[in-house]
């Protein structure tokens, strides 16, 4: 919040035009040189350095682990402890493959393999990071009662339509009907998950692996001097710090804040506390009798206060579960901040690619733009990044992902 305060909506535009970087280094879609990578060593990387540990950071960091193994040091670079900071900390960790309308998004089923390996990875260092094997998407219209279906008779192996008897008795929703989304779809505690995959990354290579605790004001040209290779995938961080100098013309991302209510209901109360998604969504925390309630979009420099957030989240959730606004205690409001895309042909897609003509690193790539997306999203195209790293060219990897280019 302190970065924002008493800023204006141009001022906001502005920031966001400016520190992703690259601008200069950026050419009209058109432009032949926008498509041409630039090569600046022959041999693999051998000391890496990560600036940003959330999903998108972990992800690269496992991925570059097992593509290397022992052969690279792999630095990330965070303002915070694992899994303590950034939008990733506070995600509502609801993981399924399906856009709001139920219908299946770009890479979804790809997007979801790769979570679930990293998932398995993490489990083996921490194996409460799952918290729920299924979540539900509830109808409240006649319009959503036909999507729904639809996505259940489509894709069967994923989603279960339940008429509103079955249903409120799953999850205690009453609603026209849902769909139970299962078969990998989980509700994940990201903070346990993102601890538990750096413990498979460290484990792989203890030596070889650091996390170092940074402050805003790290003069990151100076300490990046002696890595090879930088990876930007702090999220909001490259806009609050102000990591790269040069102006960006029409960068194709906006920053959205998003704040959520942590709940708590008395210990004896009879309340099923499963993951419903309805636009917003009610989800459980590792506390049995505490709920995660999400999240607001706001664009706006100054942050809704506490009842303002409360009253937007009652708004559009008291009826996914009334029970939960008449009986639920405030404990916190969280707050993050997202890097949200813009929406194109496939919704909003992340941006990875290797950025030109960089004042802070001249062989660095960027990851950033999961948005609310970055539980399906962070392990594809980690993995992608990953392949890009490692053999120091874009060429062979738009071949296969042409459409990730699409900033650009």
């Amino acid at each position: 919040m302190k970065y924002w305060s008493g800023v204006q909506n141009i001022f906001v535009s502005l920031v966001v035009m400016r520190v992703l970087g690259l601008a200069r280094s950026f050419h009209s879609p058109s432009s032949p040189a926008s498509r041409t990578p630039v090569k600046l060593f022959s041999t693999k990387p051998e000391n890496i350095a990560i600036v940003g540990g959330g999903l998108g950071g972990l992800s690269t960091a496992y991925h570059l682990r097992q593509a290397l193994g022992q052969d690279v040091h792999i630095t990330i670079f965070d303002k915070c402890n694992v899994g303590e900071g950034g939008a990733s900390s506070v995600a509502g960790g609801l993981l399924h493959p399906f856009s709001p309308k139920g219908k299946l998004i770009n890479l979804g089923l790809e997007g979801l393999e790769s979570t679930n390996n990293l998932l398995e990875a993490a489990k083996k260092h921490n194996p409460d990071c799952i918290l729920r094997d299924r979540l539900f998407r509830i109808a409240l219209s006649e319009k959503n009662v036909d999507q729904l279906k639809l996505t259940a008779e489509l894709h069967p192996e994923y989603a279960t339509w339940l008429e509103p008897d079955d249903l409120e008795k799953a999850c205690g929703t009453s609603a026209l009907g849902g769909i139970a989304l299962e078969n990998g779809c989980y509700v994940i505690h990201v903070t346990s998950y993102l601890q538990g995959l750096w413990e498979a990354v460290r484990t792989m290579s203890p030596e070889k692996s650091t996390w170092q605790i940074v402050d805003p004001d790290t003069d990151w040209k100076e300490t990046l001097a002696s890595f090879d290779t930088a990876i930007f995938s702090a999220g909001s961080g490259l806009f609050h710090d102000e990591i790269f100098q040069k102006d960006a013309q029409d960068f194709p991302v906006e920053l959205v804040r998003g704040q959520s209510a942590e709940m708590h209901l008395e210990s004896d109360a009879s309340y099923p506390n499963e993951a419903i998604l309805c636009g917003k969504y009610m989800t459980p925390l590792p506390d049995p009798n505490k709920v995660l309630i999400g999240a607001t979009h706001e664009y706006k420099s100054e942050p809704l206060d506490e009842l303002g957030v409360l009253d937007e989240l009652k708004k559009r959730s008291y009826d996914i579960s009334p029970f939960v606004w008449e009986e639920g205690k405030l404990d916190r409001v969280t707050i993050g901040y997202r890097v949200q895309s813009r929406r194109g042909k496939f919704g909003r897609i992340p941006i990875i690619g290797k950025s030109k003509h960089n004042d802070v690193h001249p062989n660095s790539f960027l990851f950033t733009g999961l948005s609310a997306r970055g539980l399906i999203y962070h392990g594809i195209y980690g993995q992608i990044l990953s392949r890009m790293v490692v053999e120091n060219d874009e060429t062979s990897v738009l071949e296969d992902y042409p459409d990730i280019s699409w900033w650009k």
